[in-house]
């Protein structure tokens, strides 16, 4: 649901705060076909000197209930579902709280999802990409196309948790992976049980690493490939030293699948601490 904040004269009683409250979710609800359980408010009352405002600016003359409503919403519905949610909310406070339409200013304003957070760090649009594919698994059909959003947050998450469930229905059949050759571990690999095989431990496995982690730096999309930068924390068995570094992958798209893999690394921070061995 979008996020909402009420400004308004302060000591009103707290029937009419919820009543206010409620009017604004209802029909958020009507016209946005928004959650009713997904609700986010903030109530900000006024001493009358911390209200300014024009009594006849547009509008029939305002009285002191003057009301206005900041609706932030991560989608452009269009201004055919703004005038609706607008006439609406006029209604319903009429009819509840008993606010003039002449007392009711609403400003509504779009951002991405990705500029905002419900909780614990977590883009909306990552949140929305994880629900999208998480409503997905259980569909019977299987997705043929995947969005922008929904690739970001899969790469995210291989690179960051090793989850492959996510990402492995978005790789074409011939999806190539391409690792320099130069590394223990390189080659190219075809197919999503391939990509699955090298992906499914650390590069190399324990003849290489004795442990090896990698946070994400960003993850860039382009019109037909995602750029994924990596800071990695590994020991290499060989020397038992801790190393950080990083390397870049780039990850080309068509037609809302995944079609190849290339790793692009410093290869002689890795050569020069590893003995030689088979990759995954």
């Amino acid at each position: 649901m979008p996020f909402v904040e009420i400004s308004l004269a302060r000591g009103k009683s707290a029937e009419h705060l919820e009543a206010v409250s409620r009017s604004v979710r209802d029909a958020l609800v009507a016209e946005l076909k928004a959650d009713p359980e997904d609700i986010f408010q903030l109530i900000h009352q006024h001493d009358p000197h911390e209200r300014v405002f024009s009594r006849t600016f547009r509008g029939d003359p305002r009285s002191d209930d003057w009301t206005v409503f900041r609706i932030t919403d991560t989608a452009d519905r269009g201004t055919g579902v703004r005038r609706r949610l607008c006439k609406t909310l006029v209604r319903l406070l009429r009819e509840g709280p008993g606010v003039e339409p002449a007392d009711v200013s609403v400003l509504i304003t779009v951002i991405p999802p990705d500029s905002f957070s419900f909780a614990g760090g977590v883009l909306g649009s990552d949140a929305e990409a994880a629900e999208a594919l998480e409503a997905a698994r259980d569909k019977s059909a299987a997705r043929t196309a995947y969005t922008g959003a929904e690739m970001t947050y899969a790469l995210s998450g291989l690179f960051e948790r090793r989850d492959l469930d996510l990402i492995l229905p978005m790789l074409r059949d011939d999806f190539l992976l391409s690792v320099p050759t130069s590394l223990p571990y390189g080659g190219e690999f075809t197919g999503p049980e391939a990509f699955r095989g090298f992906f499914s431990g650390v590069p190399g496995g324990a003849e290489v690493w004795e442990s090896f982690s990698s946070s994400v730096d960003q993850i860039l999309e382009g019109d037909d490939h995602f750029t994924v930068q990596l800071t990695n924390t590994a020991v290499p068995k060989a020397t038992g030293k801790k190393l950080v570094f990083h390397n870049l992958w780039l990850f080309e798209t068509a037609d809302g699948t995944l079609v190849s893999g290339q790793l692009y690394a410093d290869t002689a921070v890795v050569t020069t601490t590893a003995p030689a061995g088979k990759g995954p």
